[in-house]
C-alpha cells in the first residue's frame, strides 16, 4: 500500500506494488490520513499527489467508484511520473479485484513508466504484467486478491496452457475442473 508521504518527498517508485488488499479499519485510517495531508498541502501550497493517489486507494477498498477521481487525478498530473503511477496503481487496483480493463492502465503506465524505471524495476515489471495476462478478467469483481497470490494463480493458467485474459479463450469450459 502506499506510504504516506510527506508532501516535499519524491514520488513513490513506479516498479512497486501498491494494491494488496487492506481491510475495512485500514483503509478508513488512510483516507483519514490521506485528507489530513490533503487540508494540510492545500493550505501550504504543497504539492498532494500521493495523498491524492492514497485517497483513490482507499476508497477503492472501502467498495467506492474510483474512476471520477482517477480520471480527476490523471488530468491535473505534473509529469510523466505521476501520470505512469496513477495508471499502474489503477490498473493494479483492478487487477486485484480481476475486473476487465485492468490490463488497459497496466500497459498504459508501464508504457509511460519505461523510460523512468531503473532496468531492474523495468525487468520485474514487465514479467509480472506478462504474467498478469494470464488472469481472466471480467464485469463483476472477484474476491481481492495480494500480488502473490494473482501471480501464483496467473502461474498456475499459464502452466495449464489455457486463458489468457487478453483472448479471452480457454480450452477447457469454465465448470471443467478436471480439464
Amino acid at each position: 500500500m502506499l506510504v504516506l508521504l510527506p508532501p516535499c518527498c519524491a514520488y513513490p517508485p513506479l516498479g512497486n506494488w501498491y494494491a494488496d488488499p487492506i481491510t475495512n479499519s485500514a483503509a478508513d485510517n488512510l483516507q483519514r490520513r490521506a485528507r489530513q495531508a490533503l487540508q494540510h498541502g492545500y493550505a501550504h501550497g504543497e504539492d498532494c499527489f500521493a495523498a491524492r493517489l492514497q485517497d483513490i486507494a482507499a476508497s477503492f477498498w472501502l467498495g467506492r467508484s474510483i474512476e471520477a477521481d482517477y480520471r480527476s487525478l490523471a488530468a491535473t498530473s505534473t509529469d510523466e511520473h505521476q501520470h505512469a503511477l496513477i495508471d499502474l496503481v489503477f490498473g493494479q487496483l483492478l487487477i486485484s479485484r480481476k475486473l476487465a480493463g485492468a490490463l488497459h492502465y497496466l500497459d498504459s503506465g508501464f508504457s509511460r513508466a519505461a523510460n523512468l524505471l531503473k532496468p531492474a524495476d523495468y525487468f520485474r515489471v514487465l514479467k509480472r504484467h506478462e504474467l498478469l495476462r494470464h488472469l481472466v478478467l471480467g464485469r463483476q469483481p472477484a474476491a481481492a486478491q495480494d500480488l502473490t497470490s494473482l501471480l501464483g494463480e496467473a502461474r498456475i493458467i499459464a502452466r495449464l496452457g489455457g486463458i489468457t485474459a487478453t483472448s479471452g479463450r480457454c480450452r477447457y469450459p469454465p465448470d471443467d475442473t478436471i480439464g
